[in-house]
C-alpha cells in the first residue's frame, strides 16, 4: 500500500490499524484503513477524493495553512471534519503532527504528535478540537468494529 501512495505510513499508524483494524473510535472518529471494503474510508481512496475537494475550494480562497502539498488525510470524522498527517518533512513519518480543518470553513486545529497520541489525547480530553462537539466525551469512550 506505502508502495501505491508514494510514502512510507508512520509506525504508529501501522500498529494502530494492525491492533484495532476498522472501526470508529467514541462514535465519531474514523480512521483510513489500507484495502477497506468501506470506500469511504480506504486509505488508498479516500484521500484522493478529499484532496480534490481541498484543491478546488483552494482556488477559491480557502487557506489551507502549509500548503496543500503537505498535507494527506488520515480519517474523518461524523461532522465531516478530516484529520491530516502534516508531512513535514515527508521522508520523515516519525515525525509528523496532524491537522484537523473545520468543515465548510477555514479554521484549523494543529497536534504536535503522532496520529495515536492525537487520538489518547482527544478521547482523553487532554486535548481539544474546537470544531469537534463539547459533549464528544460525555458517553464511555469505546471503539467499534465496523
Amino acid at each position: 500500500m506505502e508502495h501505491e501512495v508514494g510514502f512510507q505510513f508512520p509506525k504508529d499508524y501501522k500498529e494502530l490499524v494492525e491492533q484495532y483494524g476498522q472501526g470508529s473510535y467514541a462514535q465519531f472518529i474514523d480512521v483510513f484503513q489500507p484495502g477497506s471494503s468501506f470506500p469511504a474510508v480506504d486509505i488508498k481512496v479516500a484521500p484522493g477524493e478529499i484532496l480534490e475537494t481541498l484543491r478546488s475550494v483552494v482556488m477559491h480562497g480557502f487557506h489551507v495553512p502549509g500548503g496543500l502539498d503537505s498535507l494527506f488525510p488520515v480519517g474523518v470524522t461524523d461532522n465531516g471534519n478530516y484529520i491530516f498527517w502534516r508531512m513535514n518533512p515527508r521522508d520523515n513519518p516519525g515525525g509528523w503532527g496532524i491537522a484537523v480543518n473545520e468543515p465548510r470553513g477555514d479554521r484549523w486545529d494543529f497536534f504536535e504528535g503522532n496520529l495515536t497520541s492525537f487520538l489518547v489525547a482527544v478521547l482523553s480530553g487532554a486535548h481539544r478540537v474546537p470544531m469537534f462537539p463539547g459533549d464528544l466525551l460525555a458517553e464511555p469512550v469505546v471503539f467499534d468494529v465496523y
